[in-house]
């Protein structure tokens, strides 16, 4: 079984391209029979160059040498190691997005913040900007949401918008200052 996590690097220099990495991920990984059975979470490394990296726990999944050897064949122009400050930083829970968790599925629909909390791995649901919630407050996180790891939780933030309450991090992403 694989218990420990591995780092996949295929120099993905912006959000979009770190959830094509993920896509990606899951397709070698057939995520259809183990939608929910993995943990994706994303971080920023900076050195030698800023980019994000992948990285992939599945407790119950094949050993780790079976699945380096698969990651290796399936995404040959990713570097694949169990040696990472992104492996460390998911380890501790202390940074990182989530872009594959237990219960995943499940949440990303219209739902309350008790759903979210009983449904999925994620431990709270803040609101940003003074925003307070209730377990029965509705979220809209239909199709998208992405939590993070902070101080050793997983945390789903979210805002206001007109719709309602939404996660904080949107699939498509407006640059800053692409009006001008």
């Amino acid at each position: 079984m694989t218990t420990r996590p591995l780092a996949v690097d295929a120099d993905a220099r912006d959000l979009a391209a770190a959830e094509h990495l993920v896509h990606s991920l899951d397709e070698v990984l057939g995520a259809g029979q183990a939608a929910d059975a993995y943990v994706i979470s994303t971080h920023v490394v900076r050195e030698p160059t800023a980019r994000f990296v992948a990285v992939l726990s599945w407790p119950d999944g094949p050993a780790v040498e079976e699945l380096t050897a698969l990651l290796a064949d399936g995404l040959p122009q990713a570097y694949v190691t169990l040696d990472s400050p992104a492996i460390d930083e998911a380890a501790a829970r202390s940074a990182g997005r989530l872009a594959r968790y237990p219960g995943r599925t499940s949440i990303e629909t219209v739902t309350t913040v008790a759903a979210v909390e009983a449904d999925s791995i994620v431990d709270a649901v803040e609101g940003l900007a003074g925003i307070s919630l209730g377990p029965d407050d509705t979220l809209d996180l239909t199709g998208f949401a992405r939590p993070v790891w902070r101080d050793g939780r997983c945390v789903l933030l979210v805002q206001r918008a007109a719709s309602g309450l939404v996660p904080f991090e949107v699939r498509h992403q407006i640059p800053c200052c692409s009006d001008h």
